[in-house]
């Protein structure tokens, strides 16, 4: 499958907070340290583990290339990233037609392709081109087809989670992802279907996974049940995706919505960041809340995200070899979360 490369919905930034300054060396750091404990030169693949062997799967995968294009975007270190090779690795070993399996002849998951969407379309936004957008449409048609249309099913809609027949779960990440896609690509093309596709998506949320608490539960089973846990990931997609419907469509009610999530989610998950709430979770609320600061203003969310940066780099990380530590291990998805971190900040501070 040939990737080309699209170009992406800017994302304005934010005044820096006074007196701000290092996350740059931050991102630079962890960067290092996630390339060299993690990437294996020989065989042009990651560990997941620090120390284990090499093999990734596609969501890790995706996220040491989100963090690869987030040090590419800064000037500064731009000249230490390697994407095309990255991009030529996930072609090889995890792309399947038009779309990409979890591991290597593996299952296809809708969220794995729509993280490695967005890395593709912010790719093309760092480099300007003007090439068609065929790989990440190519993911946006895979999205819509495994969108549930039996009006037999309880809560009829949502994206299916994985094309395998062995899991009907509909999840909040997985219709959320794919509303934020549809959205960007609709930003660059002006296509009327990926607008409607992606308010459809933001409306089954609101229908079917909106908890009573102003947050988003997980996902509903084939049989109805709802897993009613609140990962941060969640409500950060749909804040995300809440900003682009703002910007592309200048529909204020879009951004109320995303300030209200992001306030009830601060609020719910302020005791909760460090006892459970996995950091790759995390990170991803903090950049789509640093992403809706861009658009409102709001420095009070950009210090959120600081204060975050600032307790994992305190409590999380060995200094001496620049790896964060969670739950007792070192994992490549969670060093690659703090190098988009650090670098989301590093952009909005202008360390």
């Amino acid at each position: 499958m040939l990737l080309v490369l699209a170009g992406a919905l800017a994302w304005p930034a934010v005044e820096a907070t006074p007196g701000r300054a290092g996350d740059l060396e931050r991102a630079r750091a962890s960067f290092r340290a996630m390339e060299r404990t993690f990437y294996d030169h020989d065989a042009d693949d990651y560990r997941e583990l620090a120390r284990g062997p090499v093999g990734s799967h596609a969501w890790p995968f995706s996220q040491a290339l989100a963090a690869q294009i987030a040090v590419a975007r800064l000037p500064q270190l731009a000249r230490q990233a390697a994407v095309h090779a990255r991009l030529a690795a996930l072609e090889r070993r995890f792309a399947r037609s038009t779309t990409f399996t979890a591991w290597p002849n593996g299952s296809v998951y809708l969220d794995d392709n729509e993280w490695i969407a967005q890395d593709l379309l912010d790719w093309g936004d760092l480099t300007g081109s003007a090439a068609p957008r065929a790989s990440a449409e190519a993911i946006f048609a895979a999205v819509t087809a495994a969108w549930d249309s039996s009006t037999t099913h309880p809560c009829t809609g949502g994206v299916y989670w994985t094309t395998s027949s062995a899991n009907r779960d509909r999840n909040t990440v997985s219709t959320a992802n794919g509303a934020l896609v549809g959205l960007r690509l609709y930003a660059a093309t002006k296509n009327p279907t990926y607008l409607t596709w992606s308010q459809q998506m933001l409306a089954w949320l609101d229908r079917c996974m909106l908890a009573p608490n102003g947050l988003y539960w997980d996902h509903i089973a084939g049989s109805g049940a709802v897993d009613q846990t609140e990962w941060s990931y969640n409500e950060g997609s749909v804040i995300g995706a809440n900003v682009l419907l703002y910007q592309t469509t200048g529909n204020a009610e879009a951004l109320t919505r995303a300030e209200q999530l992001a306030d009830a989610s601060l609020d719910y998950f302020d005791s909760r960041w460090s006892t459970g709430e996995p950091p790759e979770f995390a990170v991803i609320f903090f950049r789509n809340l640093l992403r809706l600061a861009a658009v409102d203003g709001r420095q009070d969310y950009v210090a959120a995200a600081e204060q975050y940066g600032d307790d994992q780099w305190q409590n999380a990380r060995d200094p001496k070899s620049g790896l964060f530590r969670f739950g007792g291990r070192t994992t490549l998805l969670q060093q690659a979360a703090l190098v988009q971190l650090y670098a989301a900040l590093a952009a909005t501070d202008g360390s």
